[in-house]
């Protein structure tokens, strides 16, 4: 639990991305939703992926149209403060224009 509350601290900060997009406690998986960034949540994953490595979640953006460009992720106790980090670090260069 304490992973995944570290997961959404470190990603609401990025431009753009909403998280957790309902107002509960999550235990490992929780919600992104990334309307704000302009993109597709498929799109976003497979830059991630093609650069960074990092498997960003799954799309549920198809399933529940309602909820716009969202993605469910899970966080466990698996995941480093580091590997959580980079996730963050990969979006934050998938999502944030270049300077």
């Amino acid at each position: 639990m304490t992973r995944a509350q570290y997961a959404m601290h470190k990603l609401s900060q990025i431009q753009g991305i909403k998280t957790p997009v309902f107002k509960a406690h999550h235990f490992k998986e929780f919600t992104v939703n990334f309307d704000k960034t302009g993109k597709k949540v498929k799109s976003i994953h497979q830059t991630l992926l093609r650069r960074h490595q990092i498997h960003g979640g799954k799309d549920i953006s198809t399933e529940f149209h309602e909820l716009g460009q969202t993605a469910l992720y899970c966080v466990t106790e698996v995941h480093s403060k580091e590997t959580i980090d980079c996730l963050s670090e990969g979006l934050k260069d998938v999502l944030e224009p270049k300077r």
